[in-house]
């Protein structure tokens, strides 16, 4: 086969050099359009600044909701320490501090997951309070936007509680479908499971309806043998009706 002929390159383009053939035609597009380069520069600066900014931005309200959370855990634990050992002014004070903070940290980033842990915290220091429209309505609002289990699941808890609580007949019913949603949602957690099924024996014996009160009843000590004080004048309560 023939090969073809190559022909031969001149010394013009042999001293040619593409690369800074490229480099020389961008440093004339940087010349006549100046201006427009240097403001795209000046933009995507302020851009990554901006970004960088909010990112720690974010990352500082989460460490600083994540520390209103422990410590205003730290002090209710601390009011209920003051509480078991009859020290009633120390408990108080201490439960004020709790709220106040707690509703602090909800109120300063109520997105951030920490904070609806708080706004659990506020909510659980109502019902001890016997403040149950508030507690309702701090759950409520947690409740609407949604969060994740570890969030939903205290304050489904809670719900149900301060629903059993306030106690009129659409609050019961609404107890129950608190409960029964939380049984749906626990992933079989034993502990969770057992509280939900307490909470429902107690709301059904309140609504009359022993017979699904004693079956929770069961459900829940095959989960959690040791009981509180309550859950065992429960136990009784049941056994008087039973035996009636």
């Amino acid at each position: 086969m023939a090969h073809r002929t190559r022909k031969k390159l001149t010394k013009k383009e042999i001293e040619r050099d593409p690369i800074g053939e490229k480099l020389e035609a961008g440093v004339i597009f940087i010349q006549a359009h100046f201006k427009e380069v240097i403001a795209g520069v000046a933009v995507l600066l302020v851009l990554v600044l901006v970004l960088q900014y909010l990112g720690a931005k974010r990352s500082g309200a989460s460490d600083e909701a994540m520390a209103g959370f422990i410590t205003a855990s730290q002090v209710y634990t601390q009011a209920l320490s003051s509480a078991a050992g009859s020290q009633a002014e120390q408990a108080f004070q201490a439960l004020d501090a709790a709220y106040s903070l707690s509703m602090q940290t909800w109120n300063s980033n109520p997105q951030n997951d920490w904070a609806r842990k708080s706004a659990v915290l506020a909510a659980k220091i109502d019902i001890v309070r016997g403040n149950y429209d508030a507690a309702i309505t701090t759950l409520s609002t947690v409740l609407a936007a949604n969060p994740d289990n570890s969030i939903k699941i205290p304050a489904l808890l809670h719900m149900g509680i301060v629903l059993e609580n306030r106690g009129s007949e659409q609050d019961l019913t609404n107890a129950v479908s608190a409960y029964q949603e939380l049984l749906t949602i626990s992933d079989e957690n034993a502990q969770v499971n057992a509280e939900a099924l307490f909470g429902l024996s107690r709301t059904y014996y309140a609504q009359q309806k022993y017979t699904e009160s004693q079956e929770a009843m069961n459900s829940a000590l095959a989960l959690a043998a040791d009981t509180t004080t309550f859950e065992a004048f429960q136990i009784e309560r049941l056994a008087a009706v039973a035996g009636n």
